[in-house]
């Protein structure tokens, strides 16, 4: 079971995270690169740039169901 499922910031592939917890590592199995999860952010340890959680964190897509269900309506 999955605590969270985030988003690597550089190929966009999905990265679940089963646990969470300071000085974490976490590895991108498409692009290889690997985080470290510390005071609430990733920062990566080949640019040293840091990313919020909220940032990285699957975002239901319910806006682009809503903009289809409106062009549907519109259209028929």
């Amino acid at each position: 079971m999955a605590v969270k499922i985030i988003r690597c910031p550089y190929c966009g592939e999905e990265i679940e995270l089963k646990d969470l917890y300071d000085e974490m590592k976490v590895k991108c199995e498409l692009c290889e690169t690997v985080l470290i999860y510390r005071n609430g952010k990733f920062l990566n340890l080949d640019t040293n740039e840091e990313y919020k959680l909220e940032d990285l964190e699957e975002k239901e897509e319910v806006e682009e169901v809503e903009e289809f269900e409106d062009y549907f309506e519109e259209e028929y």
